[in-house]
């Protein structure tokens, strides 16, 4: 049976029986439409990657395309966004705006972003605010650029818009805001086109019925032991994944009894399959009726469940669903409705209807019974006092710790008649807190008394379950009563709540965010320093920037997935893959003993420690690749490995588990033999320079951080003639072609790699991408066929290193001036299972003294690497500098506090008078106002007992040291000028090409247009280094510079007086003349420098919660002479944005007994996002009218250093947390804060205890 699905308005024609039951909207448009400016990504909803909008005819909205079921699109037209612009038929708005606007650097998010904003202009008319627009985007994620000049582009199309897009002229009644018709008849959906029934060839039956009565009838031929699933938006599968047994999928998207809604003076009856964003509409206009004003926190609360393309398709009913079957599910809709004592109209047939409250539905084992209707009560505002909570790790899409929902009753004399005390996110049996409940009947709530009783009482009824990764029960209960507190100080009338109180009741709110970008260019040199659009902007923004997994390829390509080892110290005796080997779609499993060559995939000539492709036999972390399925489809492929059995031999008696790095710390006697000396002080003991006055000791932990790249690890192989074809997603093509050639004893000739661009790196595509490339490579050789592995999220995570975590001990002698007369600073790294990718002797050491002067014989540092039974740590965005700079920092800090000066005279009293930052430091504090600032703050916590604010300083010495080569080609072609660059570097966004392209044409004096920047390959990037440590840029700008001028030289003789670039050019060809070069760059062509760097954050923190606001960030960065200045302001906002997430929400949690990572997964992971980055958000490139000599043409690089900058977060919050723990009457104490300070760490550091509770 056919059916049409229209994409962009080209009709797609497919038996749908010929595709899986449950295929997904995206891989239809990425595999069988073949267009793919929708990624692939996360497939739980939780990065915006895949976003793209569909249309009834009526309205458009945006959908998660992963979460999607393609059986539920057939009466839509799907827009994607090359369909809503490309180069052919011209861009949309949207996209020209983002591009121009510096939103995009490595480019793989933008099409989500640019969908989204899309479907928000289409949702409301063309008419949005700024406010709205900033609030929309939290299903998004950007790993680079920092958000805010996203955010800017987007805001420019606000009504009430402030942002100057001078730069940019074009006009509102531009963007397509039309409602689109039925690709079908030409008219309005009347979802008529509907199918009643379909069964695949499996069994699985797909229903699409169009009434109630419908829906019983399939629902009837479900059997007893049948899995069954009613389809709205599948958003579940985001947090539960979707049992692959399924054998009756019925869509009741088209069924109109559960779309109705309707409103009298007692109560607003909701059809419970309305979408959260349907709800969110009605709920709106209903709270300006009498009795229905508690719906505005209502709204608000929904607008903080996961992100609007969830919204738009996740329902009321499967909300509560999902809580039916997951008890556990921490359901914000469920804790809403409870509070407010919302009834369910519930069916268990055509004929048997009936209404019941929330806690019966949940509780009845009838699981086919059907949600109708809810029913929410008018509820008097003169009668009735309603607010609820949700608190997260971060602003927006995420899960709470813990949600809460309260409703009091008052009477005429204002005691409470009756009380709902709801809270989530305790345990699956905890709702209510019924003694509280009863115990405020017959009282007003704010009676000293009652709030006494209440709190004493409270934290001790809560009793949280401990289920690793949620946050620790001590906070999750401490928590709950802020939240109860925060209410009634909320609610109390003025006169009862003291002044210092009062704004403890309010969450913190956030205005909208803004930038100041500052930045001179010299227009002598012009387009070098001109602050040009990104070269690849424009397709990036339209989608039809190519990277790995776009690259296309023919029907009969195969899929892989890993299938993971469990046992850690275990040795592998057996695979038995017999049964994956059965599974539909599998073709092929291999293990090591499947390689014709060498099983590793880390090349040892290059300086590593082999690391196995496939176990062979010790398994040294949980999840280690043992083999690699291959499927026709990616879905069978990750479903074949959990059939493969694997059995182990025991671990040796002596092994104990150690998956982090704090395991091995927790014993009072580490195991000697994990930790390996690297860097060994020849000072034997510290020589004071000065007679020391005080002693401070400390110790600072920062933890691991995964790299989030937006591009998964993937690598596309093709077999071609006698050799292969490998599109891999790798930062350094000459190491991934290298392991890929001893892997099949092929000849390095005869494995060409080429690489267009990724959608990030960070160091993540080092070396640990060649696993995957090295696997697919396998299968293409077995098979010979192409082999497409794009490594899920979760594997990912499972399998690849992260940042480095580190231990710093550290002993400080100090003079009460703050002067530093004698330091030992002894820290240990987590290396994972080997050392490969030590930072330890390298930036971790270079860095750590950062701009501080110190002698040879007064500082002592040890570095260790220590290992762990994790997967190998990896290189991570500005390794070991970030560790280094953080330690000294950390250190400055520690001894400001212990001699009661300020942090920014500390450090002045440390710094060389003869270096360049004795001079940047007091500017800085002086246009910065740091001292009026530290002052206003300070009068803030003496008036605030639950809100606190903080200022934080960081300074930075970064050294940028070149090493190795990258090879670089031009060619000049004779019919037009056009110039083509080709090279050894890759383009990641850090904005190489563009700088590449800047550098052509100015040298060879033409117009920027004229140039392009092609693929990096291992023919004409031969023998590159490793595009990493900030360096890539420069390198491949000063081979490139090299090359026009050689290109120069050749055009000399025929070069005329007047005559233009392409006359030049085409005398030139007539003659014969070599209009191709290449040359490269090498060690030793350019001079080493150093990075200086400042910043400054100010941030505000909720006493009562543990969230924080960052208020305002200052940076200062000495780029140099910008070759760039947009493109280097945002690798400034973008690496700063990164660190932040480092030190403040991206928390990794091992589970102790087996080592398995519990958060590998946007549900629990959680960068940044849109609405956590500085509110008001500064960066100024120092302008250096004598740039050095050091750098290309006086530049420096800007990848990497500004990420060191953002621990001056944490010392703002010591400062706003030293406030709190006074006012809870503590003795004055440092804190060890580190890596990530989250809301938990805030709120179990604050020093308050419930019982203390009041509101005078």
């Amino acid at each position: 049976m056919s059916t049409t699905f229209t994409i962009n308005g080209q009709p797609y024609t497919v038996n749908l029986t010929d595709l899986p039951p449950d295929i997904t909207l995206n891989t239809f448009i990425r595999e069988h439409a073949q267009l793919t400016a929708t990624k692939f990504m996360c497939l739980e909803g939780g990065c915006g990657a895949c976003v793209c909008a569909v249309s009834d005819g009526k309205s458009t909205w945006t959908v998660n395309s992963c979460l999607k079921l393609l059986n539920t699109c057939a009466q839509l037209e799907i827009i994607t966004c090359e369909g809503l612009g490309n180069h052919q038929s011209g861009y949309h708005p949207i996209q020209k705006r983002l591009a121009k606007m510096n939103g995009t650097q490595c480019g793989f998010c933008s099409p989500g972003f640019v969908m989204n904003m899309y479907g928000l202009m289409e949702q409301h008319g063309g008419r949005v605010t700024m406010e709205e627009v900033e609030n929309s985007f939290g299903g998004n994620i950007c790993r680079c650029t920092g958000y805010r000049p996203i955010l800017d582009a987007m805001k420019s199309f606000a009504v009430d818009s402030t942002i100057d897009a001078t730069q940019v002229i074009l006009d509102i009644e531009d963007v397509n805001m039309k409602a689109r018709n039925c690709p079908k008849t030409g008219k309005a959906c009347r979802r008529t086109c509907r199918q009643s029934k379909l069964i695949f060839e499996d069994g699985s039956q797909w229903y699409w019925p169009s009434s109630l009565a419908e829906v019983f009838e399939a629902l009837e031929n479900v059997g007893n032991s049948d899995e069954f699933m009613l389809v709205g938006g599948n958003t579940a599968h985001g947090v539960y994944r979707r049992s692959p047994d399924i054998k009756h999928f019925i869509d009741v998207n088209g069924v109109e009894d559960l779309h109705h809604y309707s409103s009298d003076k007692d109560k607003l009856t909701l059809g419970a399959n309305l979408s959260l964003t349907e709800t969110m509409e009605i709920i709106r206009s209903t709270s300006k009726q009498s009795g229905f004003e508690y719906l505005d926190v209502l709204w608000h609360h929904i607008d903080l469940v996961a992100n609007v393309p969830v919204r738009n398709s996740g329902t009321l009913a499967g909300n509560i669903c999902t809580k039916k079957e997951h008890p556990e599910f921490p359901s914000d809709i469920f804790i809403s409705f409870e509070a407010l004592d919302v009834k369910v109209i519930a069916m268990k047939g055509i004929d048997d209807e009936q209404e019941m409250t929330l806690e019966e539905f949940l509780g009845d084992q009838d699981r086919k019974m059907l949600l109708k209707a809810f029913i929410l009560p008018s509820y008097p505002k003169d009668k009735y006092i309603y607010d609820s909570f949700k608190i997260m790790p971060r602003a927006q899409n995420a899960h709470a710790y813990v949600n809460a929902g309260f409703l009091l009753e008052l009477d005429g004399n204002s005691k409470v008649k009756s009380a709902r005390i709801c809270f989530g996110g305790i345990r699956p049996d905890f709702i209510h807190a019924t003694d509280i409940e009863q115990l405020m009947v017959g009282h007003s709530p704010y009676e000293s008394n009652l709030v006494e009783q209440t709190f004493s009482k409270l934290e001790d009824m809560f009793k949280p379950d401990e289920v690793l990764p949620d946050a620790s029960p001590a906070y999750r209960s401490k928590l709950a009563c802020g939240l109860l507190y925060k209410f009634l100080l909320k609610h109390a009338p003025d006169a009862e709540v003291s002044g210092k109180f009062k704004s403890g009741g309010q969450l913190l709110q956030r205005p909208l965010s803004s930038g100041l970008q500052l930045f001179t260019t010299q227009k002598q040199t012009y387009p070098v320093t001109q602050a040009v659009q990104k070269l690849e902007g424009m397709i990036q923004c339209s989608g039809e920037a190519t990277y790995m997994n776009d690259v296309l390829t023919t029907s009969n390509s195969v899929y892989c997935a890993f299938v993971g080892a469990t046992k850690v110290g275990a040795t592998i005796d057996q695979i038995d893959a017999s049964e994956a080997l059965q599974h539909p779609g599998v073709v092929a499993f291999y293990t090591a003993k499947d390689i014709p060559g060498t099983n590793t995939f880390c090349e040892p000539s290059f300086g590593y420690e082999a690391e196995e492709i496939f176990c062979s036999g010790l398994v040294r972390h949980s999840e280690q690749p043992v083999g690699v399925i291959v499927a026709l489809t990616a879905d069978q492929a990750q479903r074949a490995t959990k059939l493969v059995k694997i059995s182990y031999s025991n671990p040796s008696s002596g092994f104990k588990l150690m998956p982090s790095l704090k395991d091995v710390f927790s014993s009072e006697t580490p195991d000697a033999s994990r930790i390996i000396p690297l860097v060994i002080s020849k000072l034997k003991e510290v020589k004071f320079s000065d007679k020391p006055e005080l002693e401070v000791r400390g110790i600072f932990e920062m933890g691991l951080q995964y790299h989030f790249t937006m591009e998964p690890q993937t690598t596309i192989i093709v077999p071609f003639e006698d050799g292969l074809k490998v599109f891999s997603a790798t930062q350094w093509i000459d190491q991934t072609q290298s392991v890929i050639a001893h892997t099949l004893q092929m000849k390095a000739k005869d494995v060409q790699l080429e690489v267009r661009r990724l959608g990030g790196g960070y160091g993540c595509k080092i070396s640990r991408g060649n696993q995957v490339a090295c696997a697919a490579a396998l299968a293409a050789h077995k098979l010979n066929r192409p082999v497409r592995f794009v490594q899920s999220l979760e594997s990912m995570m499972d399998c690849n290193g992260k940042r480095w975590a580190c231990r710093s001990e550290y002993q400080c002698h100090v003079k009460t001036s703050g002067r530093i007369v004698g330091l030992s600073n002894e820290f240990y790294e987590d290396a994972g299972w080997n050392t490969n990718e030590s930072p330890v002797q390298g930036h971790s050491t270079f860095t750590a003294a950062n701009c501080y002067e110190f002698t040879d014989s007064n500082f002592k540092l040890s570095g260790h690497a220590v290992l762990t039974d994790a997967p190998s740590s990896t290189w991570c965005r500005a390794p070991g500098s970030v560790e280094g700079i953080a330690m000294m920092e950390n250190i400055i800090e520690h001894v400001a506090f212990e001699i009661q000066k300020d942090p920014a005279e500390v450090r002045l009293a440390n710094i060389s008078k003869k270096s360049k930052m004795a001079t940047l430091l007091p500017e800085f504090l002086k246009t910065r106002e740091y001292y009026s600032r530290r002052k206003e703050i300070e009068v803030f916590n003496a008036n605030n007992r639950w809100k606190k604010r903080g200022l934080g300083l960081s300074l930075m010495n970064f050294p940028v040291i070149y090493i190795g080569q990258f090879p670089a080609t031009v060619t000049i072609y004779h019919v037009d000028g056009t110039v083509v660059v080709t090279h050894g570097g890759i383009e990641m966004g850090q904005g190489m090409n563009t700088k590449i392209a800047q550098v052509a044409a100015y040298t060879l004096g033409i117009d920027l247009s004229y140039v392009k920047v092609e693929s990096s390959t291992t023919i004409n990037g031969a023998n590159s280094m490793v595009t990493g440590y900030a360096i890539g840029s420069e390198s491949v700008c000063y081979a490139v510079r090299k090359i026009c001028e050689t290109l120069n030289a050749r055009l000399k003789p025929v070069r005329k007086a007047k005559a233009t670039w392409v006359e030049t050019v085409e005398a030139a060809n007539a003659q014969l003349i070599n209009l191709i070069a290449s040359d490269h760059y090498k060690t030793g062509d350019m001079q080493n420098y150093q990075v200086l760097g400042l910043a400054l954050s100010e941030v505000e923190m909720d006493v009562l919660t543990g969230n924080i606001l960052i208020r305002r960030v200052d940076i200062l960065e000495d780029a140099g002479e910008s070759l760039s200045p947009w493109i280097d302001v945002g690798q400034v906002e973008g690496a700063f944005v990164m660190g932040l997430g480092y030190w403040l929400s991206e928390l990794l949690i091992y589970e102790g007994d087996n080592g398995r990572l519990l958060t590998n997964r946007t549900w629990n992971y959680k960068p940044l996002g849109a609405k956590d980055i500085p509110i008001d958000f500064r960066v100024e490139l120092v302008h250096n009218p004598r740039p050095s000599s050091a750098g290309f043409m006086g530049s420096k690089a800007t990848g990497e250093p500004p990420c060191c900058l953002a621990v001056s977060v944490i010392f703002a919050l010591q400062q706003a947390l030293q406030s709190a723990r006074q006012d809870a009457g503590l003795p004055r104490e440092w804190l060890r804060l580190g890596a990530p300070t989250t809301p938990e760490t805030l709120l179990l550091n604050a020093g308050h205890q419930v019982s203390e509770f009041k509101l005078k």
